[in-house]
């Protein structure tokens, strides 16, 4: 196990398990209005490392739950990344929902479900295509078993007119969606929204600077050096690559193909 899932993992137990010890810390440690009134301005980051409730067997489920998705798909995302980018999506994941629901009038609220659920976007959107072991037996794309999961849970949230639950899952799962997008630049394992991701993703990405020419050659008009063929092609592969084939302009392509052409 990574440093930072054992920190993550070995912190919300913890915590969770004093809480249940010391009620008073429910108090101190859960995003409530009462507390930020009060100047308690880390409960907007320490609610998700307490899980609410006393000593049950639901409250052991959710604890259990929500560590074994962290240690389990936590692990394959720090494997693909780096620390740092991995603990600011889990603690964006933290904060910005919390934010989210001071909307509401006298919002209560405690547990790493944002967090957790956070970090199962990211995966599903890293390793589309991935197939998960329904019950442990059935093989099912992973994509669906998530947007099942959230689905089911934003229903029982929302039917249970839980709006502090509901909304603060949906601003995790937003924000866990375009992190993923912009800093890992991730397509979503769903091919129809993803005209829509490069267009969105294309708003992010700064202009890829040229290398240095060695042309002295350049363009009345734009005063910008004129490539070659072989620096025209790759400067095009790469923003097809980035962008996709629809970013070429319409005299890209007909380079592009008069190109291809002449070597034949």
């Amino acid at each position: 196990m990574r440093t930072p899932i054992k920190v993550l993992i070995f912190s919300t137990i913890g915590l969770s398990l004093l809480a249940v010890l010391v009620p008073e810390l429910q108090m101190l440690l859960a995003l409530s209005w009462v507390g930020i009134k009060n100047y308690y301005y880390w409960q907007v980051l320490t609610y998700a490392f307490i899980t609410p409730g006393s000593v049950s067997v639901g409250f052991f489920f959710q604890l259990g739950f929500n560590m074994y998705v962290l240690w389990m798909f936590g692990t394959s995302l720090l494997e693909r990344t780096q620390a740092k980018l991995f603990l600011t999506l889990y603690l964006g994941a933290i904060i910005l929902p919390g934010l989210s629901v001071l909307a509401i009038p006298n919002a209560v609220l405690a547990g790493s479900t944002t967090a957790v659920y956070a970090i199962l976007v990211a995966w599903m959107m890293l390793n589309s295509g991935a197939r998960l072991l329904l019950f442990f037996t059935i093989p099912f794309k992973a994509q669906w078993l998530v947007v099942g999961l959230i689905a089911f849970t934003l229903f029982v949230n929302i039917s249970s007119h839980y709006w502090v639950g509901a909304i603060s899952l949906t601003a995790s799962i937003l924000y866990s969606y375009l992190f993923t997008l912009i800093v890992w630049k991730q397509l979503g394992p769903f091919p129809i929204l993803h005209p829509f991701e490069r267009r969105f993703l294309s708003l992010f990405e700064k202009k890829v600077k040229q290398p240095k020419q060695r042309t002295k050659i350049f363009d009345i008009k734009s005063g910008s050096p004129v490539l070659n063929d072989d620096q025209f092609m790759d400067a095009m592969l790469e923003k097809i690559s980035t962008r996709g084939k629809e970013s070429l302009s319409p005299e890209e392509k007909k380079r592009m193909k008069e190109i291809s052409e002449r070597k034949k």
